[in-house]
């Protein structure tokens, strides 16, 4: 088929969009001004949501349900129906199992995929400026705060305070891995303030979590003042089975 745009190809929504598909026509400055706005409006979206290049293409089209989250089949279907109101009203997402692996991180990327979907085009939400979803890697936002007092250095120092404050006010936030790293009573404090303010804010916020409940709760981890408002309005996806990423390597045998 032609594609309406040039930047077709490499769209995320590509696959069901229906300015592409034909469902909706083509706007009528079209001849004059051949440049789709909803790709620069998502592309934006997603760029300053920092989600990795490796998950921004997990969204409900193609996510799959397989003999490791069929259990949760009829939640994850009225998530992705829902995420526009979960995220309004401030309720939470908590994937957490031991196992490494299982889908943990993706599910939740593509439920915040999803929303960004669904607000994009609206400007009450995006202003193109502040992020609808913001990812953070638990582990990396930690070393960041540790590097404050290690490097002294006033614009890192802003840059990962404004970070902060950030965390605090986007409409829906991911911290992956929480738990992860080494923990300070500096580490702990930040923690619970992010987490602390957007409860008390209803602000959305998916977690990630290697560790169980019960090693989240130790004094050596988060603690358990943390980790019970982390859990609070939450609802937690115990998603385990089989170790996805190793299905996508492969070992190579030698050659005799």
């Amino acid at each position: 088929m032609n594609e309406p745009y040039v930047t077709c190809a490499q769209c995320v929504v590509r696959d069901w969009c229906q300015r592409r598909n034909g469902t909706t026509p083509l706007p009528q400055d079209y001849t004059i001004n051949p440049e789709c706005g909803g790709y620069i409006l998502l592309n934006q979206a997603i760029k300053l949501s920092q989600i990795p290049l490796e998950y921004q293409n997990a969204n409900k089209r193609n996510f799959i349900i397989d003999t490791d989250n069929k259990m949760y089949k009829d939640y994850i279907i009225d998530t992705f129906n829902s995420i526009e109101e979960i995220v309004k009203n401030g309720n939470n997402l908590a994937f957490i199992h031991p196992q490494k692996g299982t889908g943990k991180s993706y599910t939740a990327i593509a439920f915040a995929m999803e929303y960004i979907f669904k607000s994009v085009m609206n400007p009450s939400l995006f202003n193109f400026e502040s992020p609808l979803v913001l990812y953070i890697k638990y582990g990396s936002w930690a070393n960041d705060l540790r590097q404050i007092y290690q490097l002294n250095d006033e614009d890192f120092t802003q840059k990962v305070l404004q970070q902060v404050k950030l965390m605090k006010t986007v409409p829906l936030l991911i911290l992956d891995d929480i738990g992860n790293g080494r923990f300070t009573n500096y580490i702990k404090d930040f923690t619970y303030d992010v987490i602390d303010f957007r409860k008390e804010n209803k602000k959305s916020t998916f977690f990630t979590s290697n560790l169980t409940l019960q090693l989240l709760e130790q004094e050596n981890c988060l603690g358990d003042i943390i980790t019970s408002r982390m859990l609070f309005n939450t609802v937690v996806y115990q998603l385990g089975g089989r170790d996805r990423r190793q299905e996508k390597s492969y070992i190579l045998k030698p050659i005799i």
